[in-house]
């Protein structure tokens, strides 16, 4: 809940992202979402009855671990 004397939200609730949100954002389809479910692979979920939620910062963890540069951008990078 919201703190109304700080505005700031508690500590303990986070932002939680629909399929769809976590597609968009991983820039890929909801089904290859619900492939990596089925799987165990991609960002951490849980359930709320039948809702599939995504916890938002483990969904950035998850970008942050998986990112990678190909080797073009290495060679630029060595070149600087």
């Amino acid at each position: 809940m919201t703190n109304t004397s700080t505005g700031k939200a508690n500590a303990d609730e986070r932002r939680l992202l629909t399929p769809a949100e976590v597609a968009a954002k991983l820039g890929v389809t909801e089904n290859a979402l619900a492939i990596w479910r089925y799987y165990r692979r991609g960002p951490n979920f849980f359930k709320l009855g039948r809702a599939v939620r995504y916890d938002a910062l483990e969904v950035e963890q998850f970008k942050e671990d998986n990112a990678q540069i190909c080797r073009h951008d290495i060679r630029n990078l060595r070149r600087r």
